[in-house]
């Protein structure tokens, strides 16, 4: 069976590196037991899961009020068989499902592969990018479909999160100018993710030169991670510098 690897990217927002692990997300066992050779999604479902479970409880946890009881009610409310079927069929991909001939006909009788379809996915594009690809998935395709749950008021911790980030950015500016090294430019590459769960990737230009990327919840969080790594690479250049002069 033809597998179409393109609209099922252009489906979940993600181009796979490993078009043979995305076919494998979308494998139910029922075609694998019908054609020997062909991986099922079983695996990757128990994965996905695990996966899935800690980036939702890592979004409740950061932007989230309520108690241990009230955070674990809204976790099992967002990654339940139900959330996770309509998010399936809010993104059309369950008619990619390679199903073997007999469930091809009652496909619907086997609810339960569509939210396992999901979970897979969260896993494949996990193993095939990393974690960030899968939280934007999982936030954007999950999350922010499930609606605006009661957020965690702003804290004056924000403001000394802030101050670091000015710091960081200052302290790269001053360390440039010292050693005369260039003019300092910063360019926000992508904006993913729901508005509430915004996310950023940034790069650190040294005269016009892209010298590093950081990511984060906000334009300033993103350049301040770059500001960050820049300067590691900046004084990691300097001292090889100086140890080449020294031979």
């Amino acid at each position: 069976m033809i597998f179409d690897i393109e609209g099922a990217e252009g489906k979940i927002g993600y181009a796979f590196k490993d078009k043979m692990l995305l076919r494998k997300c979308f494998t139910h066992s029922s075609y694998s037991n019908e054609n020997r050779g062909a991986e099922n999604n079983e695996v990757l479902e128990f994965f996905g899961d695990a996966i899935l479970d800690f980036i939702v409880t890592e979004y409740l946890f950061a932007n989230c009020e309520g108690d241990e009881g009230e955070l674990t009610k809204l976790r099992s409310s967002l990654v339940s068989k139900e959330p996770l079927e309509k998010a399936v069929f809010a993104m059309g991909i369950e008619g990619l499902m390679l199903l073997g001939k007999g469930l091809m006909k009652n496909a619907d009788a086997h609810e339960k592969m569509y939210s396992s379809l999901f979970e897979a996915i969260v896993a494949g594009i996990y193993l095939d990018g990393g974690m960030a690809p899968a939280k934007r998935f999982v936030l954007e395709k999950l999350v922010a479909k499930t609606g605006r749950f009661k957020e965690k008021p702003q804290k004056k911790s924000r403001s000394a999160s802030a101050a670091k980030a000015k710091d960081a950015k200052s302290e790269c500016q001053e360390y440039v100018q010292k050693n005369k090294l260039g003019e300092i430019a910063y360019k926000t590459l992508e904006r993913t993710g729901p508005d509430h769960a915004p996310h950023y990737v940034a790069a650190f230009f040294l005269d016009g030169k892209e010298i590093a990327r950081g990511e984060g919840g906000s334009k300033k969080h993103a350049e301040t991670q770059a500001a960050e790594t820049a300067m590691r690479a900046l004084k990691s250049g300097a001292s090889k510098k100086k140890t080449g002069k020294r031979k």
